[in-house]
């Protein structure tokens, strides 16, 4: 009886966490496939002592322009600049989602990063994008990353993928 009464609790939980994907960019439930790619469509400039680029709305800036509170991206290398990173396609390895505080209880720093490798040797690391909100705001989707990021940077997922369609901006 108290198996059965487990059982009968377990179910709809179990049966929940099926329902938590989406083949929708725009959906919380949508994670990254795998096959999928990182296209930087622009040369990427690297500034004296410096690691990393950041995007938002669509164009490079400068760290200190950014606006925390809106969707920003910054993608990472190894190497020091000042240099510039020709346009490629990077293979995405893994994404993870996650929140930190900032200033507890009223600002909350939401992320995902981007792992990354070259087919060509160059030494990237990672694209992390990133929004300050309060404790009771949601993590942006990928469809929101994607719209910061322009026509500087696409997501491209495998051609079998559904989501393959909503992909272009």
């Amino acid at each position: 009886m108290r198996r059965n009464l487990l059982a009968s609790l377990l179910a709809p939980c179990l049966s929940s966490c099926s329902m938590l994907y989406s083949d929708d960019p725009a959906s919380l439930a949508f994670v990254i496939p795998a096959g999928s790619r990182l296209v930087v469509k622009e040369t990427i400039t690297i500034d004296n002592n410096s690691t990393h680029a950041t995007i938002q709305f669509g164009k490079f800036i400068r760290d200190r322009d950014r606006q925390d509170y809106e969707v920003n991206c910054r993608i990472d290398f190894r190497g020091f600049g000042p240099r510039d990173i020709e346009p490629e396609s990077y293979r995405i390895t893994r994404t993870e989602d996650g929140n930190q505080w900032i200033s507890h209880p009223t600002i909350m720093r939401y992320y995902t990063e981007v792992h990354l490798e070259s087919d060509e040797g160059t030494d990237i690391i990672e694209m992390v994008c990133q929004q300050y909100g309060s404790q009771t705001d949601k993590h942006f989707t990928v469809a929101e990353m994607q719209a910061t990021l322009g026509a500087i940077v696409r997501i491209a997922y495998p051609a079998t993928h559904p989501a393959t369609d909503t992909a272009t901006p």
